[in-house]
């Protein structure tokens, strides 16, 4: 009788959502080393979010006209991400558009008045203000920006937990979860063909070496200012997560037709749209009743 593969759990909060990962056919007390070592490296990319008091992000938010400061290597990453993303969205994807962020997340439930002064305050600071990045280091050549990297951060920080699990732990056979939003998997547990992953209530899939994120809160349009709000979930596949998060993030900001483009312009991607239309990898994969 083949025996029941050992998994070990843990959990850990940050970035305002809880953890998980999951380790596979491993010692209990090695896995569970291996986890704490991961969370410590999450705290280290918690301090990239834009609350986070002395963090890089707050140091480049509060720079003046013609200032720089130095950045971190994690920094770089998702600032680097983040341009190629806004350069494939035309602009609609932009983690720099923070007085726009600001402005939506203050104004609470009223509808949306184009004369608001305070809206047109922020689309002047966003259309006038520049950051750019030289070397190791961002300057503010114009005021008007920040810096608010919430649509992938969580995807880069389980990318770089499973980085550290591979190559410093040894360990390939694990799970790694940021609450429900987005999952990365490795490789699967005992002789399976993949990890079982919760689509929806009722659906699952299998997924082995991708990473599944879904989204379906409002996102800011950083072209017109304006929130865009999906009509149901949105899906996306991708071997990296932080790039899935990108890719469901562009699924609630770009019509479907520009969905399918972003998709195919790379290799191993996948969206699923409110609408039920997939596109990409998602197209091969089987969705099945949760058993």
């Amino acid at each position: 009788m083949e025996s029941t593969p050992s998994i070990h759990s843990f959990s850990h909060d940050a970035l305002g959502s809880k953890f998980w990962v999951r380790i596979a056919d491993e010692d209990a007390v090695y896995a569970r080393n291996a986890a704490e070592a991961l969370f410590q490296r999450l705290d280290e990319v918690a301090r990239l979010a834009p609350d986070a008091e002395g963090g890089p992000v707050a140091a480049v938010n509060a720079l003046g006209l013609g200032a720089s400061c130095s950045v971190t290597e994690d920094f770089r990453s998702l600032w680097d991400f983040s341009a190629t993303f806004r350069d494939d969205t035309g602009g609609a994807f932009d983690c720099s558009a923070g007085a726009l962020f600001r402005y939506w997340k203050l104004r609470g439930e009223a509808p949306f008045d184009p004369d608001d002064a305070a809206w047109a305050d922020a689309m002047k600071a966003n259309r006038e203000g520049l950051l750019a990045s030289e070397g190791d280091k961002v300057v503010c050549v114009r005021p008007g920006r920040s810096v608010d990297f919430s649509a992938v951060i969580r995807g880069f920080a389980l990318d770089r937990m499973a980085d550290l699990l591979e190559n410093t732990w040894g360990i390939h056979r694990a799970l790694i979860m940021a609450s429900g939003s987005v999952t990365l998997t490795l490789d699967p547990p005992g002789d399976s063909n993949g990890w079982r992953i919760g689509v929806g209530s009722d659906k699952e899939m299998r997924l082995c070496r991708y990473a599944l994120a879904s989204r379906s809160r409002p996102l800011v349009d950083a072209r017109a200012g304006t929130l865009a709000v999906p009509a149901g979930p949105v899906r996306a596949l991708a071997t990296s997560a932080m790039e899935a998060e990108g890719i469901s993030a562009a699924s609630v900001l770009l019509g479907s037709s520009e969905v399918e483009d972003l998709v195919n312009r790379g290799c191993s991607r996948g969206a699923w749209l409110a609408d039920g239309t997939k596109s990409g990898s998602l197209g091969y994969y089987e969705i099945t009743d949760r058993a």
